[in-house]
């Protein structure tokens, strides 16, 4: 069992979650590559032809180029891109040096390009090119970032944290101060520095989605699969029961991919970033876990043990997402599964889901929905298992396993691959998003993000449950209305739970110089306009979309997220302020308070109370 199908999958395994030396993880994959004889993965960067466009000979000017990130994002490997793009030996650069050099036409002349693969690795000591010492190299790099025409520029890769951490502890450096200076102003406040110029990568800043769609195409269409059909074997390896081959085609199919890049789309909106490295990792997982394999992976000789013992099943995708494979201490050090995890997609259900688990086999109405979300997605002997369960658990719903019947255990796993099996004309139907904690997060993606990313407008009803959700926070009263903002305080303050003081209205629709809108931005915003050119704004985030959602539907505010509760009190103290700035008070009339209620309909009224001077 040595072809290349076999020896392909036992590299994808390579990328799973063992342990390794995550400082040589891109040597040890390129290593790991040469001695399975495959070709490792590859895709193009998305952030690689803007790159290499500020190291070409027609470029307009040379700069000093920052690579940063998280962990993982993928900064070595476009270090050695680039390395080979400017004309450098890939041999040379498998050398594993921490300092490189070369010479090459950048920006209309020939320049020294000297390339940190990993700026936290450089030992303090040792000779840099021309420099000796890592006190010297940082000086040059530091005259590079404000030279106008450099001799040497500068390629550094550095992990986000460490960046400035190297320039702040480097004080003594010359030039060190006004280099922390001009880097922090691009990393933190994502703005050009007052002086000094930088070409600056951010490699956190592009989607997880995106790198989602780049890892999956290269894993899929890969040839170590078409070989691994090739030497499929009867009762073993990629037969058609073998759970790595079952693993492999739902991955491959629209339906599980577009639901899994769903997931992915709203860890994006979630503010939630997940490195190449941990993506790779989890596509690896997805592949071939198991929870009896050697390190919790099945490599190709572990297939037909597996079979013969009536245990293959247990490698299932849909578990293997989840990181069900791992021990509990090995999946929670891992935020990819962490992330995952915070759907609740299989602890989360509906009356209606969960009697199709029950009963679906044997109820004529329920029968169909059986075939296609739960038969369709699970092994023949996985479902003999189920059936051995669910027939017990009828006959004896008590029978208890520590305190609980094996079949209702088993309800997770079910409820996960249901999740991946709805289609999507049927997800309103089967209420797809119930099954996990963010009930909203289809609507998000569908009303909200996918028209303003399409240039277009959110529709006036989600504009209006948000703006009854902001209302019902602002007031701490079940208010109705979504035509108009009330923005109101409280006796003790605009964080009172109860703010009955109404200080203003503000139109929904546009009216002299007031609205409220979504529009696009990194994440969705939410604009609250008072006067023109006075906006005030809320970035509106997936758990901020959820919790508002559910005020509006009638939760109250602190039952979902007390961090969203207490965000929204912030955006109404901003307001507030806002307000005060643009419509300051006439002093020289008498005080009068607008004080809130409301009618039979939860329709908002007010009374004014006029305080006369004596």
């Amino acid at each position: 069992m040595d072809g290349l199908g076999s020896r392909w999958v036992r590299f994808i395994k390579q990328y799973g979650p063992i342990s390794r030396n995550d400082n040589m993880y891109d040597e040890q994959i390129r290593r790991s590559a040469r001695r399975y004889e495959v070709e490792p993965l590859d895709f193009v960067h998305p952030l690689e032809t803007e790159l290499f466009a500020s190291v070409s000979s027609d470029a307009d000017n040379a700069r000093t180029i920052i690579l940063t990130g998280t962990a993982g994002d993928g900064k070595s490997r476009l270090c050695g891109r680039l390395w080979t793009e400017l004309g450098g030996d890939a041999g040379e650069w498998t050398a594993n040096e921490i300092y490189q050099e070369i010479v090459a036409q950048v920006g209309g002349r020939a320049r020294t390009v000297g390339i940190i693969r990993d700026l936290t690795a450089l030992p303090a000591s040792g000779t840099y090119g021309r420099w000796v010492g890592k006190p010297a190299l940082l000086e040059a790099i530091n005259r590079s970032f404000f030279e106008p025409d450099p001799d040497n520029i500068f390629v550094i890769a550095a992990n986000d944290g460490q960046l400035l951490d190297t320039w702040r502890r480097a004080a003594d450096v010359p030039l060190s101060s006004e280099g922390h200076a001009l880097l922090e102003a691009r990393l933190v406040d994502a703005r050009p520095a007052s002086q000094g110029e930088i070409a600056f990568f951010n490699l956190s800043t592009v989607s997880c989605a995106t790198i989602l769609d780049l890892t999956l195409d290269a894993v899929i269409e890969h040839p170590g699969w078409q070989a691994a059909y090739a030497e499929a074997e009867a009762d073993g390896f990629f037969s058609a029961a073998c759970p790595i081959r079952r693993n492999f085609e739902i991955l491959s199919s629209s339906r599980f991919r577009g639901r899994l890049r769903q997931l992915f789309e709203l860890m994006d909106l979630n503010e939630l970033h997940t490195p190449i490295r941990r993506v790779l990792l989890l596509i690896s997982n997805m592949l071939l876990g198991h929870p009896d394999a050697k390190d919790k992976l099945m490599s190709p000789a572990d297939i037909r043990p597996l079979l013969r013992s009536g245990k293959a099943h247990a490698g299932d995708i849909f578990q293997n997402l989840f990181g069900a494979n791992l021990s509990d201490a090995r999946r929670e050090s891992l935020e990819i599964f962490e992330f995952l995890n915070r759907f609740g997609i299989g602890d989360e259900t509906t009356n209606r889901i969960d009697n199709v688990l029950v009963f679906g086999p044997s109820d004529e109405t329920l029968r169909p929905y059986y075939v296609n979300l739960v038969e369709r997605a699970f092994s023949a002997q996985a479902l003999d298992e189920l059936s051995a369960l669910r027939n017990d658990y009828l006959e004896r719903p008590d029978a208890t396993h520590e305190g609980e019947h094996p079949f209702l255990a088993s309800l997770q796993a079910q409820r996960r691959a249901i999740f991946f099996q709805i289609p999507d004309d049927q997800s309103e139907e089967l209420r797809l998003w119930d099954l996990t904690v963010f009930r909203h997060a289809g609507e998000f993606l569908r009303e909200v993000v996918t028209p303003l990313n399409n240039n277009g407008r959110v529709g006036r009803a989600i504009l209006g449950r948000l703006v009854n959700g902001l209302n019902r926070i602002f007031t701490g009263m079940l208010v109705t209305t979504d035509r108009e903002l009330l923005i109101a305080a409280g006796l003790s303050g605009s964080a009172a739970g109860l703010s009955q003081i109404l200080v203003e209205r503000i139109s929904v629709a546009p009216r002299r110089h007031e609205k409220v809108e979504l529009r696009s931005g990194t994440l969705p915003m939410l604009i609250v306009e008072i006067d023109s050119g006075v906006e005030v704004r809320l970035e509106l985030n997936l758990v901020r979309y959820e919790f508002l959602m559910r005020v509006a539907g009638g939760a109250l505010p602190g039952s979902f997220s007390k961090e969203c509760h207490e965000d929204i009190l912030a955006f109404k103290s901003t307001i507030l302020a806002a307000l005060a700035r643009s419509r300051p008070p006439d002093e020289s009339t008498d005080l009068s308070f607008r004080i809130l209620s409301l009618n039979s309909a939860g329709e908002p009224v007010d009374d004014v109370i006029e305080v006369i001077r004596a």
